[in-house]
């Protein structure tokens, strides 16, 4: 399991001065407002189409599609391709994406209505580390890795939908970022060692509006409108949060504190 290698890494990270901005005052920022049970026993990526949750379970490879209302799961699939050990979960509005943890590669997904098809297989990114999450903005695809090779920060690569070259990249201030949502102004992803959220900037890679999440090892991140939703690897359940107070940034971001004592 990838998680085998955190306390090895969580000795040297406390180590050093690790410096987090609270959260906005507001009391309702990043709580839940509802949760549901995981339709998985390891949850990892989500993602929002519209209509119904996705949540992909690294122990079995499985991809459920979930009632938001009440956890109901709708549909299940495994095998024919999908990755064994699934990681991050985007929707772009036609297709699904997920990676898988064992090679790396990113894979494009066509929703059937009974079944899930692999539209296209992409290797990862060069000198990308483990792929955890990914998102659509609406023009490129997102990419979350952690960092390549022990004590490195994590990545975050902007890429071109349609053949997945690197446009941009970002080393992030966090070591176990995880999946990616897109509010339409913000990424927002997760610390799973350290039980952070936090909103990202995309055009600086700052990380901003920090919160403590419901679960003590945050996953996967999908936002349906109104809500951000989140899952966590230890509690199995997935939570609907309010994030709605996003309209002014610290006047210190985390990523600055960080900065200043590396």
């Amino acid at each position: 399991m990838r998680r085998s290698t955190w306390m090895l890494l969580l000795a040297m990270c406390l180590a050093s001065v690790v410096v987090v901005v609270a959260a906005p005052s507001s009391n309702r920022f990043g709580q839940p407002v509802r949760g549901i049970a995981s339709p998985g026993d390891y949850p990892e990526g989500l993602a929002w189409d519209g209509a119904r949750l996705w949540s992909n379970n690294y122990s079995n490879g499985t991809l459920y599609a979930v009632d938001p209302s009440d956890g109901r799961i709708l549909r299940a699939h495994s095998g024919n391709g999908l990755p064994i050990h699934p990681e991050g979960l985007a929707w772009d509005g036609t297709h699904l994406w997920t990676c898988d943890w064992t090679t790396g590669h990113i894979f494009k997904l066509r929703d059937t209505g009974t079944d899930v098809e692999i539209v296209a297989d992409f290797p990862p990114p060069e000198l990308a580390g483990g792929p955890v999450g990914l998102e659509w903005d609406g023009a490129h695809l997102w990419l979350a890795t952690w960092g390549q090779g022990t004590g490195n920060y994590s990545q975050l690569f902007k890429l071109d939908p349609t053949t997945l070259a690197v446009v941009q990249r970002f080393e992030l201030p966090v070591w176990w970022v995880e999946d990616l949502a897109w509010d339409g102004h913000y990424l927002w992803s997760c610390d799973w060692l350290f039980r952070k959220g936090f909103a990202i900037d995309t055009a600086t890679g700052d990380t901003l509006h920090t919160y403590a999440t419901p679960g003590p090892h945050p996953v996967g991140m999908a936002w349906d409108g109104t809500h951000l939703w989140i899952s966590d690897t230890d509690k199995d359940s997935l939570w609907a949060l309010d994030i709605t107070r996003t309209t002014a940034v610290e006047s210190r971001t985390w990523s600055a504190l960080k900065r200043a004592f590396r």
